[in-house]
């Protein structure tokens, strides 16, 4: 008889606890992974801004950011490593270009009517821009949201299929 008990309330506990824990809404900390596919599709949309074949424009000193970054992080057997063993996000890759073009711009003169900031940030969209290859920015957002909603149950969602399971 206690024994029963002890596995209600176990399993009690285990359907309880998707009601009562919290859902992770902010899916912007939840990173995706990058693969080798992707991998190697950033290296490509890479080398072809640095090969003239996007539609964005760039000074010397960006351009010389990216080539840098191309060739010392994109290009090395250490990030193929990291791919492959799922180490990598997105994000990750952004936050290297951006700790490296943090280096550069600090290094920059001061250029009159344009602070460093504005520089950082119009590099930071540029490298952006070339991430996501020609892909329209306003679509990205909601392609976002709708992975979001798939993944994320609301609790009568939740509630039924635990019924639908007990039943």
């Amino acid at each position: 008889r206690r024994r029963r008990l002890q596995l209600y309330v176990f399993v009690m506990r285990c359907i309880a606890y998707p009601f009562n824990a919290k859902q992770p809404t902010d899916l912007a900390r939840r990173q995706t992974k990058v693969t080798k596919a992707q991998l190697q599709t950033i290296k490509e949309r890479f080398h072809a801004f640095l090969n003239g074949e996007t539609h964005i424009v760039a000074d010397e000193a960006f351009t010389n950011a990216v080539q840098s970054y191309y060739e010392v992080f994109l290009k090395s057997d250490r990030v193929a490593n990291m791919v492959r063993s799922g180490g990598c996000s997105a994000n990750d890759f952004r936050e290297v270009f951006k700790n490296n073009i943090e280096k550069r711009v600090r290094s920059l003169p001061e250029i009159d009517g344009l602070s460093k900031e504005t520089v950082l940030s119009s590099w930071m969209a540029k490298y952006d821009a070339i991430y996501r290859g020609d892909e329209d920015p306003r679509k990205q957002p909601q392609r976002i949201s709708t992975a979001a909603s798939e993944l994320i149950l609301s609790k009568e969602q939740l509630y039924e299929m635990f019924q639908n399971i007990l039943n």
